[in-house]
């Protein structure tokens, strides 16, 4: 069938002119005339004074009954075109902000005693996905209609700036409205309590007598209802059918009930409603829960019966036990990642770790305990059931029983559709006990998954998925690989023991890095991730922000405007590691969590360094202007991967699941290292991509690497130390300590083919001025022109058997405890190479007073061969690595 739903995934609005509505539909004596109407809100609101707008009647007003009975003026539209409608939400929350501040809200006492908020507009209209039912009513013979005329009001052709109106609701009107609606809601509180018990007193009855239970618990039912939104086993739900369940029967057959529509449950009997205003969501992998749309949308708890527990002395075995096969009942409770700790699932989709306390509370609201007392009746003992408090000892049992509760164990919580690591899709809300994933939706709405889509399918995915992200200025083909491959990692994260984390890099403040990493996070988790400092350069303190990342259940970890370059080993160990464990800080304990954090860094010029080049990979935005910060678009990006999130997921799922049924082609060369899960479902479907995407063209998004690596300073400065290494010295040959590589850059002598110092020459000045240059870079003291012997020696460690264009350091023995080191060429094989003996040139060898003399070769004895491998400086012995 032709047709979409009425959902945000069809609807939004866009940076475009458009139009802006107002809805008056206050009833009684707060419903206005038009003049007043308008003088009241150009009144309270200034700015729109002088707004272009269209004043008309709602559709239902003035209709006249062939009996002559007018039904007047029912409701009342005005219509504002303005400049910009993406900022029509905002702009009604500023108004709303307004009427309050300067007396124009109040409050209505709904039927079962809410204190509902109105002012002189509708304060939901504004969502995307409501519509405006603008045309005639269809009349039945003998009915008239005879609204007023519209009006215009100011110029026709103007469009009216929506930033006035939001600029005007500041902080100061903020607060004035605050206090303005705690004010009335307090006058109101009597007049609530009383409609609220009239309004159980009459609905009681009826509820009773339907569902088979006493009045009181009846009554109980629905004033919990009415004061807590908590729907108890008692309370009676209308289905849409007109079926009557309770809620204890509807928790009791999920598979049933869940994703059905209801009655609103206080209201169900308004005709103003309809009875799919409400649906229940059962198997969200949270509380179950009852969402209303009535009166702007209303969430309602629902509460299983709560079960007995007797306690008695002696039996505290057998209490724990059943406390643990109650929560396992309840399915709200979870034992988290490898060391199987106990945590519990918030409404922001977080698991958090549970103490005592929480789980003493927890349990006496989910179980009910009591204890046998004796009294004495007429003379007879009699013992009779009296309540009791949770007991502590028993929440602290379950929490040290780490590993044995037998609850569901969990290492990330998914809020939309993705694919489990074998591919296959997870699009069912709830537990997922192969991938160890809970999947929780608050819409009854989710996209529909293609099991083998063909790559027709997986280009019109393509457009879909790259639409937000289509206006960022990305360089080249790698930078838009990256991106893809940020996005369908966005997807799938969840699933992937590790994922190379992806930084995006600019040459100018203001090209929009910090947007595109927030709206990539929004795809992730369902809203924008904050942008927090990065961590200093240290392990340390990085090690420290990013374990507290983890143990707060954040899912997107966004370091901005990084500033020096990138890199340490807290930071590499964290994205290769799909667990990370650290000290928690103010206890002398540790602790092992699932890392399934997807890590996102901004930068200015944006420098890894180390080992950090192949786990971040790096796509770069350039402008090309001068003032990119100033640049307008029609869409924000970000709000629009909000508002479209559910269907971007299912088309880069949609991407992924083609090329599984393509065969799982490999177009990526080799594998990636450490993240063998994310190059099969992450690297290799963007390079499937990139082999037929006409409109985008694409790379490897492995490219990032090599030219990360070519930008690392670390590897400039290995670089520059080889060609300086080999230009002063004879590759394979000469092994020399750091000693000996200080000493000859400081002065004006150099070995010969065995290490064998000789005088310089105008040819070699060059080259020993290019090594001192580099080992200052690697090794010199701050300010000074000194190089540091320690420094240089840990720096060559680090770095041993690194190659670059084909040369590489490498440990060749050891002298006085110093290692020797050699520049290798991969040209020859590593190791000693045998040689002919050869005549050495005439040699220079120092003596005690740091001056080299000559001494004859031939008779050259292990005494003063050690002191050729030695070097004096000042009569002094300087230490070597």
């Amino acid at each position: 069938m032709d047709a979409i739903t009425r959902t945000r995934r069809f609807f939004s609005y866009r940076r475009a002119p458009g139009i802006w509505m107002l809805d008056h539909d206050a009833s009684g004596e707060r419903r206005l005339a038009p003049d007043d109407l308008i003088a009241a809100l150009t009144t309270a609101a200034p700015v729109l004074a002088g707004a272009p707008m269209l004043w008309r009647a709602s559709s239902s007003s003035n209709i006249v009954t062939p009996d002559g009975a007018d039904s007047g003026l029912k409701g009342q539209r005005l219509y504002l075109p303005v400049t910009d409608a993406a900022l029509i939400p905002a702009a009604g929350m500023a108004l709303v902000t307004v009427l309050w501040a300067t007396g124009r809200g109040w409050i209505e006492i709904g039927n079962a005693g809410q204190a509902l908020q109105r002012t002189l507009v509708d304060a939901v209209v504004w969502q995307p996905e409501r519509l405006d039912f603008v045309a005639p009513p269809t009349l039945a013979d003998g009915i008239t209609r005879t609204p007023p005329p519209s009006r215009i009001l100011g110029n026709p052709a103007a469009l009216f700036d929506l930033r006035q109106l939001i600029d005007l609701a500041d902080g100061t009107l903020q607060a004035q409205a605050t206090a303005a609606r705690k004010a009335a809601t307090a006058a109101k509180r009597d007049a609530c309590q009383a409609a609220r018990d009239a309004w159980v007193e009459q609905a009681a009855p009826g509820m009773a007598s339907r569902a088979g239970i006493p009045v009181e618990r009846a009554k109980a039912a629905l004033w919990t209802a009415a004061s807590t939104l908590t729907l108890t086993g008692d309370f009676l739900l209308i289905a849409s059918d007109g079926t009557e369940v309770t809620v204890a029967a509807l928790l009791g057959n999920p598979g049933k009930w869940h994703g059905k529509r209801f009655h609103d449950p206080l209201e169900p009997d308004n005709d103003h409603r309809d009875g799919r205003i409400a649906w229940a969501n059962l198997r969200s992998g949270g509380r179950p829960a009852l969402f209303s749309h009535a009166h702007g949308g209303r969430r309602f708890e629902l509460l299983r019966p709560a079960r007995r527990i007797h306690l008695r002395r002696g039996d505290r075995a057998r209490v724990v036990d059943q406390c643990l096969e109650l929560t396992r009942e309840r399915g709200e409770l979870f034992d988290f990642g490898e060391g199987a700790a106990l945590v519990r699932i918030t409404d922001d989709a977080r698991a958090l770790p549970v103490n005592r306390d929480w789980l003493t509370d927890y349990f006496d609201r989910a179980m009910a305990f009591y204890v046998q007392v004796e009294h004495q009746k007429e003379g007879v003992g009699v013992f009779e059931d009296e309540p009791a408090d949770a007991p502590q000892w028993a929440a602290t049992r379950i929490i040290a029983k780490d590993g044995e509760r037998g609850l569901p164990r969990l290492n990330a919580i998914v809020t939309a559709p993705t694919l489990r690591l074998d591919g296959s899709i997870l699009e069912a809300p709830g537990d997922d006990a192969p991938s160890r994933l809970l999947f929780l939706s608050n819409t009854p709405d989710l996209p529909h998954l293609p099991l083998n889509p063909r790559q027709v399918d997986a280009v019109l995915a393509l457009q879909r998925l790259w639409a937000p992200f289509a206006r960022f200025p990305l360089v080249d083909q790698v930078d838009r690989a990256v991106v893809l491959a940020a996005l369908l990692t966005a997807c799938v994260r969840a699933s992937l023991t590790t994922a190379p984390g992806f930084g995006f890099d600019a040459p100018t403040a203001g090209t929009g890095k910090t947007l595109l990493a927030q709206a990539i996070g929004a795809l992730f988790t369902g809203d924008l991730p904050p942008a927090l400092p990065p961590a200093s350069a240290q392990d340390e303190e990085a090690r420290k922000r990013l374990f507290a990342a983890l143990r707060d259940n954040h899912r997107t970890i966004l370091w901005d405007n990084i500033r020096e370059p990138f890199g340490n080993a807290a930071l590499d160990a964290f994205l290769t590691a799909p667990t990370f464990t650290d000290r928690i800080l103010g206890k002398s304990e540790t602790a092992t969590l699932p890392n399934r954090a997807l890590f996102l860094a901004t930068g200015n010029n944006l420098r890894l360094v180390g080992d950090t080049c192949r786990r971040v990979l790096v796509a770069r935005l350039d402008a090309r202007i001068e003032q990119p910060y100033r640049r307008e678009f029609e869409f924000c990006p970000a709000q629009m991967t909000l508002s479209r999130r559910h269907e971007l997921v299912a088309a880069g799922l949609t991407i992924i699941r083609a090329w599984i049924a393509a065969g799982r082609p490999r177009h990526g060369k080799g594998r990636s290292a450490s993240f063998e899960g994310w190059d099969e479902l992450v690297r290799q479907p963007v390079c499937w991509v990139a082999s037929w995407s006409q409109d985008l063209r694409l790379a490897d998004p492995l490219d990032a690497t090599e030219r990360a690596f070519e930008a690392d300073p670390e590897s400039s400065k290995l670089a520059a130390l080889l060609d300086a290494w080999a230009g002063c010295f004879r590759v394979n040959v000469a092994r020399l300590t750091v000693a000996n590589v200080i000493q000859h850059a400081n002065t004006d002598t150099r070995p010969g083919e065995n290490g064998y110092p000789i005088a310089e020459t105008d040819d070699n000045r060059e080259t020993r001025t290019a090594l001192r240059d580099a080992l200052l870079e690697i090794a010199g003291e701050r300010g000074g022109t000194a190089i540091t012997p320690r420094i240089l020696g840990r720096w060559i460690e680090r770095h041993a058997e690194r190659r670059l264009n084909g040369q590489r350091l490498v440990q060749e023995g050891i002298s006085h405890r110093a290692k020797r080191w050699m520049v290798a060429s991969d040209a020859t094989r590593r190791g000693r190479r045998k040689k002919t003996p050869q005549t050495p040139q005439t040699p220079l060898c120092p003596n005690r007073e740091g001056r080299f003399k000559t001494i004859t070769p031939l008779r050259a004895t292990r005494t003063s061969l050690n002191k050729i491998n030695r070097v004096a400086t000042d009569g002094r012995r300087t230490e070597g690595s």
